[in-house]
């Protein structure tokens, strides 16, 4: 089967809190729903994220106790839905029923990716369909694990604005903000002899984070001193709490 084209919502869109209960609804759709998705102009599957037309829908699971259940025309899943008034089929819907009901994979693509696309928070990250879009194909060798600490825009005004740091200060809106994929990581110390932590977009933005704790700031500080410009980083949870540390396979060999 081919792989659905990821469909990002409008940056404006906006969902209610989901709770339990509507997650509960919007599931039960999935099943016993030919008469729902058949004629429906607008339908979401919500394993592989794609959006399409209840009439492209050319499998059905028969059911004995019951009408038929569509299979996703992508990924041959019984989890279409065709949503409701509160939560339409969008991709901040269909990644946050991912992330619930496909919790397990969800967590293993994490683990597993070597590259996602650029976020600006975890609103962004729903809308854009991330949870599908975690890529697994880059050779790469882990050299550690790291849980983020995000820092106050107001302690490091000065240090945002200094010319020793990489270009592009940004003003950050709160200490949310992500702007990550794959980051650059720099790590040592000055030439004062202050401690610096830096995670690099490509586009020359630093992230407003440091590593958690002092045992974690050795070991960024370490890899770097070994590593270089060759060290990587990629934040694996949509909370961007937690790093992967890594370089290319073959800079390791």
């Amino acid at each position: 089967m081919t792989s659905p084209s990821i469909l990002p919502d409008d940056p404006s869109l906006c969902i209610p809190p989901m709770e339990s209960d509507d997650e509960n609804e919007l599931n039960s759709q999935t099943a016993h729903n030919r008469a729902m998705v058949e004629y429906s102009a607008r339908c979401g599957c919500f394993h592989c994220g794609g959006i399409f037309a209840g009439n492209e829908v050319a499998q059905w699971l028969q059911e004995d106790d019951g009408e038929d259940t569509a299979l996703c025309p992508y990924c041959g899943v019984d989890a279409v839905i065709v949503g409701n008034e509160q939560y339409p089929v969008c991709m901040m819907v269909l990644s946050k029923l991912y992330m619930h009901w496909f919790g397990k994979e969800y967590r293993q693509r994490l683990e597993a990716a070597t590259d996602m696309p650029t976020c600006g928070s975890h609103g962004d990250y729903l809308r854009k369909g991330l949870p599908f879009l975690t890529n697994h194909d880059r050779k790469i060798t882990v050299v550690g694990e790291i849980e983020l600490f995000p820092l106050s825009v107001y302690d490091r005004a000065e240090e945002l604005c200094n010319e020793s740091h990489p270009p592009r200060p940004v003003e950050y809106d709160d200490v949310d903000v992500y702007m990550g994929g794959v980051v650059t990581v720099h790590a040592g110390f000055d030439e004062h002899g202050y401690y610096y932590c830096d995670f690099i977009t490509g586009s020359g933005v630093k992230l407003p984070y440091d590593a958690w704790n002092d045992v974690q700031q050795d070991l960024v500080s370490n890899l770097s001193r070994q590593y270089g410009d060759a060290l990587r980083g990629i934040i694996t949870d949509s909370l961007m709490h937690h790093m992967r540390l890594f370089i290319d396979a073959d800079v390791a060999e």
